[in-house]
């Protein structure tokens, strides 16, 4: 297997990290956009430009398209918008793909804060 510098990793937490989120629902009108009241989430992995997070609440992905989301990987809070890309029923609640829409620096901030949170979850071992 040809091993490619360029593509992104993904990090699985060992312990799923805590997360909320906020729906956002893009309205027809002059309004804008409208935001659904906070949620619960956990992330189960993430990488620069998208996750998996996991809800216990059922999300309608093909009539809410995007969500904002609000999460702490080390140290710095982190708040993103992304867009939904699939979901799939799990027992106890629902997994959820988004890609995450952001910029370069965004992208470097995921990967320093992971790269914090790791080199700390060694020293603890």
């Amino acid at each position: 297997m040809k091993y490619n510098r360029n593509e992104y990793f993904r990090y699985t937490f060992e312990e799923p990290c805590d997360a909320t989120f906020r729906l956002i629902k893009q309205n027809d009108g002059s309004n804008g956009v409208e935001l659904s009241n906070k949620g619960v989430c956990k992330i189960i992995d993430i990488s620069p430009n998208g996750l998996k997070m996991f809800s216990e609440l059922f999300i309608s992905i093909d009539q809410l398209h995007h969500v904002e989301l609000h999460f702490t990987l080390d140290t710095n809070p982190i708040s993103m918008v992304g867009e939904f890309v699939w979901s799939h029923r799990k027992a106890d609640g629902h997994e959820y793909g988004i890609k995450l829409v952001g910029d370069s620096e965004s992208e470097k901030m995921i990967i320093g804060e992971l790269k914090n949170r790791r080199r700390k979850e060694m020293e603890l071992r």
